[in-house]
């Protein structure tokens, strides 16, 4: 769920991180001589998984750093000129309209010819809202979590007067659009195997691809011994039940309703947690509707970690964000469809991996939830798969490189001054 920083002006972050796991803390990174590091973190509301790990990442750093000073920047939609942000502002109707028009503009975007086009026409634009962040907040740092942004972003950092580092955080997991492997960053940061490799392919130097995994809030992690059923007692919902959670972003996306009715309208032995997001309207719907499995129907909520623990499936789409959440809790995953383009890889991820399945007909889903409900080998064995592949800690791994670097560019900076 989109729990990242809301539009608007940029953020500069000083508030506490959310309360993290219970792996014992990390060493404190000494704050630079020469004062706290300062880092930028340029995303684009185009989608609420930029915006999730632009916001695990700043709760990372504050958590490792509580000197750090964060600052949080959509140039696209929120400082950028007004015919990008009207451009970007349309990727969430478009997609949840017409997911074949979005898979055509990906991959014709995808192409060198037209990328370096739409570089051409937005980049200056673009590019001028970033120097205006540089120079007003003075970053050791820009970490960019959105694929438009890096190319620019490097030629903001030239001419802005000092050395600074860029670092890029790939936010699909194996797959993905040309515009993430910029081989001038300092630092690019694969989520898996496949996409570290899709980089060294794309020419990104050996040394500046490190596999660290997704980055996702802190917060989600395995449940504890017993905390599952006392989850389940806080929320109201049956302590002892096979439970699935299902679930479509932070706009409810994806075909919640038909996959709700399937698993509840008739009588089964498990139960189901409907989480809509957004999407006021499913929301409203799914709960005037009489199941016969009890089903708990929610809107936006905060407490997505909370919700996954108490969880035996999830049942959603294949964003990425998504598949990390359930990875760090060790929740199998059923995908029920998917995002022309960026995300179609993502289903034979999960399959090949073997702590999902995909279930795009509404028979499959059913017929796939009745087999892990009954709590076999096949349960135990996605559930398995699922902690071996997980990354629970790639927002902590990822903040303590960007502060290995904005040490490194602040000393840099300090000298040359």
């Amino acid at each position: 769920m989109d729990r990242s920083p809301s539009g608007g002006a940029a953020q500069q972050v000083g508030a506490p991180p959310a309360e993290a796991s219970p792996r014992p803390a990390a060493p404190p990174i000494p704050t630079p001589k020469g004062g706290a590091p300062r880092v930028l973190i340029l995303f684009s509301d185009t989608g609420g998984g930029h915006r999730a790990a632009a916001r695990a990442l700043t709760d990372a750093l504050k958590l490792l750093d509580p000197s750090c000073v964060v600052t949080v920047a959509d140039p696209l939609i929120s400082q950028g000129p007004t015919v990008v942000r009207r451009l970007a502002s349309l990727y969430s109707p478009m997609i949840r309209r017409s997911r074949t028009a979005w898979g055509a503009v990906y991959h014709s975007s995808n192409t060198k010819p037209t990328f370096a086009a739409i570089r051409a026409i937005f980049g200056p634009g673009v590019r001028k809202a970033i120097a205006d962040l540089l120079t007003e907040h003075d970053p050791d740092v820009v970490l960019s979590v959105h694929p438009l942004l890096n190319q620019i972003s490097h030629q903001a950092i030239q001419k802005s007067g000092r050395p600074r580092a860029l670092m890029t955080v790939i936010t699909d997991l194996v797959d993905f659009h040309r515009g993430w492997t910029f081989s001038k960053a300092d630092l690019v940061v694969a989520p898996t195997e496949l996409a570290r490799k899709v980089a060294l392919r794309r020419r990104v130097p050996a040394d500046r691809v490190k596999l660290l995994g997704l980055p996702v809030d802190l917060r989600f992690r395995p449940p504890a011994p017993g905390e599952k059923h006392a989850l389940r007692r806080r929320y109201g919902i049956d302590e002892t039940r096979f439970t699935v959670l299902v679930m479509g972003g932070a706009a409810g996306v994806g075909n919640m309703l038909k996959h709700v009715r399937v698993l509840a309208w008739e009588p089964h032995q498990w139960q189901v947690v409907a989480v809509c997001g957004r999407n006021e309207m499913l929301r409203r719907r799914l709960a005037r509707l009489q199941f016969a499995t009890p089903t708990l129907v929610l809107g936006f909520v905060d407490f997505m970690p909370e919700l996954m623990r108490a969880s035996d499936v999830i049942v959603t789409k294949a964003g990425p964000g998504a598949i990390a959440e359930a990875l760090a809790t060790g929740v199998p995953v059923l995908i029920t469809g998917f995002l022309p383009g960026q995300e179609s890889p993502n289903v034979d991820f999960v399959v090949e991996a073997g702590f999902g399945a995909f279930t795009p007909r509404e028979e499959e889903l059913l017929d796939e939830v009745r087999v892990l409900a009954e709590g076999g080998p096949t349960w135990q064995e996605m559930s398995r798969k699922a902690a071996e592949m997980a990354h629970p800690y790639a927002s902590s791994d990822i903040a303590r490189e960007c502060l290995l670097l904005a040490a490194r560019y602040r000393a840099s900076g300090q000298t040359r001054r």
